[in-house]
């Protein structure tokens, strides 16, 4: 057998691309990821926009998961899915929390018997449920070895950051526990927050935002939000009002 100094190479593997997006309610997540390629959705319970978009006409018949109401049965859907000779241009999970919250009852109910105060003792539930969370997101892992884009919808929230070498400032962050989130912007190659085109108007002496139908999309970090690409991307990019418009320039962002 050859040694591995004798194996090093320049090549790069072949794989589906990372990608955590993110915005407010309305903005049009799970509207965009619908209009993806060839995608498949993995949403957990409680996220009902992908089959109500539909019966609006608002995006085509999309192939789906049965809704997930718990975490074996999101494990398994996974697994079956790697296991499958069918490989999707696309998985869509829909949304971050959602399954985070399936993952920590899950630690809650079979670690803690059910007591919410034990689980959040010392933060001990949260560093368990992280664990499980690393091996969820390996599983994505191989499932974009196969050539599927893996892409995961979240929620924003405004959070305090604590900087130690300036003032503490509130930024937009995808919402999820901080042992969660920092596995899955370590795990992702792409983190990209939509919105609204926004202008400022002063009247009176108070600041107004006039929005517009129109979306946008951040890619790279600064002190307002949580972004990054490894693409070499535009800092914004302007989506147009429409979740078809939208889809054609972030998967020609992103050659998906």
């Amino acid at each position: 057998m050859s040694s591995f100094l004798e194996r090093i190479t320049t090549a790069t593997a072949t794989r589906g691309e990372k990608t955590v997006i993110s915005g407010g309610e309305g903005v049009g997540k799970t509207s965009t990821a619908a209009h993806f390629p060839d995608p498949v959705f993995l949403v957990a319970a409680g996220e009902d926009s992908l089959g109500i978009l539909h019966e609006a006409g608002q995006i085509p018949a999309t192939p789906a998961f049965p809704p997930m109401d718990n975490w074996l049965d999101t494990c398994q859907a996974l697994d079956e899915l790697l296991e499958s000779d069918k490989v999707p241009e696309t998985l869509v999970l829909d949304a971050l929390d959602g399954f985070e919250v399936l993952a920590s009852e899950h630690i809650k109910n079979t670690k803690y018997g059910g007591d919410r105060q034990k689980f959040e003792s010392y933060f001990n539930g949260w560093k368990e449920t992280a664990d499980t969370w690393r091996s969820f997101l390996h599983v994505l892992n191989m499932i974009a070895d196969k050539g599927t884009n893996v892409i995961i919808l979240a929620h924003v929230e405004v959070k305090k950051m604590n900087s130690p070498d300036s003032i503490d400032y509130d930024r937009w962050e995808p919402a999820a526990n901080k042992y969660i989130w920092a596995l899955t912007a370590r795990w992702c190659d792409n983190i990209l927050q939509l919105g609204c085109v926004q202008n400022i108007e002063e009247t009176d002496g108070k600041a107004k935002a006039r929005g517009t139908g129109d979306r946008i999309m951040y890619t790279n970090i600064n002190p307002a939000r949580v972004c990054k690409n490894r693409h070499g991307m535009q800092e914004q990019y302007l989506l147009g009002s429409s979740a078809e418009a939208a889809a054609k320039v972030i998967t020609g962002a992103l050659n998906l």
